[in-house]
């Protein structure tokens, strides 16, 4: 997975669906990447704009609602998803930040594959731990943060366990 820290610099509601934001995302070295994100009935726009995020870079891009969509904006959840929050990158995080995982490589692909994503495998070991931090559980049960190197771990700001979706 190549997640990293970006800037919502744009963002407006789509105008094809009642469930999307489009958003104009700032992913460093003068790179905007459109995302859309369903986020429209949890998140007001104004707790969108100018938020730094934690994003999934290497999805395949595709068109939702009528919107070029370049990756995935990570949010926390609760299981019934009464709370669903932005992920924060940690104090001192700038656009382009990468997120790592201790003691894993990182190495993701450009673009993770159609078939067998990856993400599919993924994705359910995605948590946020009792003290908001956003983990991902290994097999053996560790939660290991979502880290930016010398800056720390990213946080849900107040869901105190929950999913990473």
């Amino acid at each position: 997975m190549d997640i990293r820290v970006g800037k919502i610099v744009e963002v407006w509601a789509n105008p094809n669906s009642e469930k999307l934001y489009n958003e104009k995302i700032d992913m460093g070295n003068g790179e905007i990447r459109g995302i859309a994100s369903g986020l429209q009935q949890f998140i007001p726009l104004e707790g969108m704009k100018d938020q730094l995020v934690v994003v999934m870079c290497n999805l395949k891009p595709r068109k939702l609602a009528d919107y070029m969509s370049a990756g995935m904006v990570l949010c926390g959840e609760t299981e019934d998803k009464k709370v669903v929050e932005l992920i924060e990158p940690p104090a001192g995080s700038v656009p382009g930040d990468l997120i790592s995982f201790k003691d894993f490589a990182r190495s993701p692909p450009e673009v993770l594959p159609a078939k067998k994503n990856p993400w599919d495998n993924v994705a359910p070991r995605l948590v946020i731990r009792d003290d908001s931090a956003a983990c991902y559980k290994d097999e053996a049960g560790n939660m290991i943060p979502f880290e930016v190197q010398g800056k720390g771990i990213c946080k849900s700001k107040t869901l105190k366990a929950g999913i990473i979706k």
